[in-house]
């Protein structure tokens, strides 16, 4: 697995346009979480690490970006089968 360096991890949540916050909840972490992956005191794992890679394959994504401008957003569920959706095609056929 490539390692998620701190800027990669800030670049993604920057390309996002995402506060730290924000993206914490996005992938249910708390925002001392986010700030560690950014600082270089932890590195993020397992459904992190690959929702990180994720959001990163797909940043120009015009589907991400209606995601991220939708009221629904706020769920991260709804976020994640956005970004699914891409992964995966269209998941309601």
């Amino acid at each position: 697995m490539k390692r998620l360096t701190p800027d990669r991890i800030r670049k993604i949540r920057q390309g996002l346009g995402l506060s730290k916050k924000e993206l914490g909840r996005v992938l249910w972490a708390a925002e001392i979480t986010v700030n560690r992956w950014e600082s270089g005191g932890r590195v993020p794992i397992g459904i992190h690490y690959r929702l990180l890679i994720l959001f990163e394959q797909h940043l120009a994504s015009p589907v991400l970006r209606a995601a991220l401008r939708d009221p629904r957003g706020v769920n991260p569920m709804f976020f994640i089968y956005r970004l699914l959706e891409l992964v995966y095609g269209n998941l309601r056929t």
